[in-house]
């Protein structure tokens, strides 16, 4: 009787370990589904859906629930993305130049879906590396070696706008684009910086020759002001001198008229005061 009894107790022992058993793994399980059939989007990112490979459908930010195995989301960056690089090209000149250059770059978020169908997620070796050196190489060869520092500005314009037009057919958004460095050959950075040389003492040159021109202005301008001022002392003093000379002239001949008087007042008819000086007279009484 006590065998049975101990053989009972054994067999509902053996069966409760098998339902715990059976519940723990019902549990991992359900605990395995669930974990797998999450999935987190992080800020900056959008979710492509894959349903058995197949895109279906494209998913923001936040916890997002797929079905195991037959599901799955793969994460496509929307930050604003870097791309830099260096390349050999030729200006129009053919001179050999090296440009690095840095391009910063947005997917298009209404095209995230056919993106990924084309590009996958390896999109920057695949299509913007590639671009960036052909677009750079066709924009160098617009201008001269010369040009390509002088004209930088306008050298990145044109590169902006041949990169822009090629990756937008990949819905790729170019942002900014910058030419961080040209380098050239040793032969022709050495003409440019004897040219820059040459162009300095030019400079001081003529900034020297300006400097004589101006010292010689100043010297004529002062030579002429004190001209003038000669000239005008000069008939000033011609202009007294005449005056004087006529008021002399006036005396001189007064005192002619009474060195030649014989001492006889003119005799005169009518009436009126004598025309000429009156001299006092003074008489002598004869005794």
């Amino acid at each position: 009787m006590e065998r049975k009894v101990e053989e009972g107790g054994s067999s509902l022992r053996s069966k409760l370990l098998k339902i715990t058993i059976g519940v723990i793994l019902i549990g991992i399980v359900i605990a395995y589904v669930g974990w797998v059939s999450i999935r987190i989007i992080p800020t900056g990112f959008k979710g492509v859906v894959l349903t058995w490979g197949e895109v279906t459908g494209v998913v923001d930010p936040g916890l997002r629930f797929i079905t195991p195995v037959a599901q799955d989301i793969i994460l496509m960056d929307m930050t604003i993305r870097k791309a830099e690089t260096t390349e050999n090209a030729a200006s129009s000149d053919l001179q050999e130049v090296s440009t690095t250059v840095a391009v910063n770059y947005q997917l298009d978020p209404g095209f995230v879906d056919v993106i990924y169908k084309t590009l996958r997620t390896d999109y920057e070796e695949r299509v913007i590396n590639p671009t960036i050196q052909e677009s750079i190489k066709a924009a160098t060869a617009m201008f001269t070696a010369e040009e390509l520092v002088t004209r930088r500005p306008e050298v990145v314009i044109q590169f902006d706008e041949v990169l822009t037009e090629k990756l937008k057919e990949y819905h790729i958004m170019v942002l900014t684009v910058s030419i961080t460095n040209f380098q050239f050959s040793p032969q022709f950075a050495q003409a440019i910086e004897a040219k820059v040389v040459a162009a300095q003492r030019a400079l001081e040159a003529k900034n020297k020759l300006e400097q004589i021109r101006y010292e010689a202005q100043r010297i004529v301008i002062e030579a002429e002001a004190y001209y003038n001022a000669t000239v005008r002392k000069a008939e000033a003093d011609a202009e007294a001198l005449r005056l004087r000379r006529e008021q002399l002239d006036s005396l001189i001949l007064q005192w002619t008229a009474l060195e030649r008087w014989d001492g006889k007042l003119p005799t005169f008819m009518g009436s009126g005061a004598i025309p000429f000086i009156q001299v006092p007279v003074n008489e002598t009484v004869k005794p």
